[in-house]
């Protein structure tokens, strides 16, 4: 593996960090030291719009790189689980499906479905994880189309889910 994934407190901090310099970047013209020339006539108003949509967008960004990591942890899972040749029923159906598509196996309908299969008394977690990558799908590819994704997912659910996962799941890293 690359190694270059990241790890839940990687994504967290680097959000974190870049929220707290765009609360002091986007602050009114009273509370700053300088101003920098870009805000030269904005209005509040428009400061405020503009910081608005810079956090949503940092959101999105945020947790389309959970969600990436996510799944760079449950696919390294899956790869373990057929390298080291486990025991347990979940790594015997992984190592089947290796036989036949290797690496290419579908995250939502191979990896995840598996994981129901085996561990029924996480289907509802799971069952999210996998509604939820329908808005991972939606960021990924551009936002180009109206998704329904049934809910209106923002950071924070997100990493209170994939942090769920995590806690949850008994997964095989590195």
């Amino acid at each position: 593996f690359s190694n270059l994934n990241l790890e839940l407190e990687e994504v967290t901090t680097h959000h974190s960090d870049v929220e707290a310099a765009l609360r002091k970047y986007y602050l009114p013209d009273g509370e700053r030291a300088f101003l920098p020339a870009k805000f030269v006539g904005y209005t509040k108003q428009e400061l405020y719009s503009e910081f608005c949509a810079r956090i949503e967008e940092l959101e999105q960004t945020s947790s389309l790189t959970l969600l990436s990591s996510l799944e760079a942890s449950l696919r390294i899972d899956y790869l373990n689980r057929c390298d080291r040749k486990k025991k347990d029923d979940l790594s015997r159906e992984f190592r089947l499906i290796y036989k036949k598509q290797q690496s290419n196996i579908s995250l939502e309908d191979g990896i995840l479905e598996a994981w129901k299969r085996h561990c029924p008394e996480l289907n509802a977690l799971i069952s999210e994880v996998i509604a939820v990558f329908k808005y991972r799908h939606w960021l990924a590819h551009g936002r180009y189309w109206k998704p329904k994704l049934g809910r209106k997912y923002d950071y924070s659910y997100i990493y209170s889910l994939t942090k769920l996962v995590y806690d949850r799941l008994p997964l095989l890293r590195q």
